[in-house]
């Protein structure tokens, strides 16, 4: 498992837990991750979180493939036209 991909998997371990900042950090540093900015702990729980939960396709994206905002954004609203015109 590649750093990245640890870190991700660590990040929305701790957004689904509900922790803050500070205390993600601590558990970043002791796993010899990098600590991350209040920006970044902020797209995780406001909008990487709501997307990926209950959607394991969305999940592995994001955990496996580093998938970004603009991709989720675009994969939503594809899937959402593909429904209206069913």
């Amino acid at each position: 498992m590649t750093t990245s991909r640890k870190k991700r998997m660590c990040l929305l371990t701790y957004a689904r837990q509900g922790l803050d900042l500070r205390q993600v950090n601590i558990r970043l540093t002791k796993a010899c991750l990098d600590p991350i900015n209040e920006l970044d702990w902020s797209l995780w729980v406001n909008h990487y979180l709501p997307i990926v939960d209950n959607n394991l396709y969305f999940e592995r994206a994001l955990i496996d493939q580093n998938r970004s905002l603009a991709w989720f954004a675009r994969e939503m609203y594809a899937r959402k036209k593909k429904t209206n015109l069913s």
